[in-house]
């Protein structure tokens, strides 16, 4: 890329150069060889049409599980969550060693032990993780969780969260308990699968004092 001066200020495309104008300076740079047909067709974009349709589908899934814990995540501090959550779920998705190139999906990471990890270990910005609250998560007729430290929190939160991968929408539920004595609570198991995501939030008041994703013991 390269700034130009003239009389003739153009727009466009020029014999293999582009013209066009950058934060309001005219710049031009050598047309791009990429062509569409050829990406869609040709053997040598297969690895990149591969990594193409497995980031799309990884910041999509991200984007679909920010939207299922917004109320705590866009509270989190951070404002490139987004980023890392994208980052995060393209290594969950590394994480399904059953499908082929291309087509390896965040789903069945998820169902491995390396995926689910990686999900509970997953912190948002400067939020305290829940990870060093949780004494046990057993999921059962019902769904049984302690915390291991007396906490300031008056609330502990589980979002249940049924995700449809296909079309990247999710079905829901939240139950808030208060905080008791004995730090053990039991929520009701609201959806029946094995491929419900469950999220634990400690409250005070409007503060958040832990978050982050849980997963099943056994």
């Amino acid at each position: 890329m390269a700034r130009y001066k003239s009389i003739l200020q153009l727009t466009g495309s020029l014999d293999g150069l582009v013209f066009y104008k950058l934060n309001g300076i005219p710049v031009v740079r050598k047309k791009s060889g990429f062509n569409k047909k050829d990406f869609k067709t040709k053997d040598n974009y297969a690895r990149v049409r591969e990594n193409s349709t497995e980031f799309g589908h990884c910041s999509k899934v991200g984007k679909m599980l920010r939207r299922a814990t917004f109320t705590f995540s866009n509270k989190s501090g951070d404002k490139f969550l987004y980023q890392s959550f994208a980052k995060l779920m393209t290594k969950i998705k590394d994480c399904d060693h059953f499908s082929d190139r291309g087509k390896r999906t965040v789903e069945v990471g998820l169902r491995t032990i390396e995926g689910k990890k990686m999900l509970h270990e997953f912190g948002f910005g400067n939020v305290n993780s829940i990870k060093y609250s949780l004494q046990s998560f057993l999921i059962d007729e019902k769904i049984s969780l302690k915390i291991n430290v007396t906490t300031e929190a008056e609330q502990i939160h589980l979002i249940s969260i049924k995700p449809n991968y296909q079309q990247y929408t999710f079905e829901k539920n939240e139950e808030i308990l208060p905080i008791n004595s004995t730090l053990e609570f039991s929520f009701e198991k609201y959806f029946d699968s094995d491929d419900i995501l469950y999220f634990v939030a400690l409250t005070k008041g409007k503060d958040i004092l832990a978050m982050g994703f849980v997963c099943d013991e056994k």
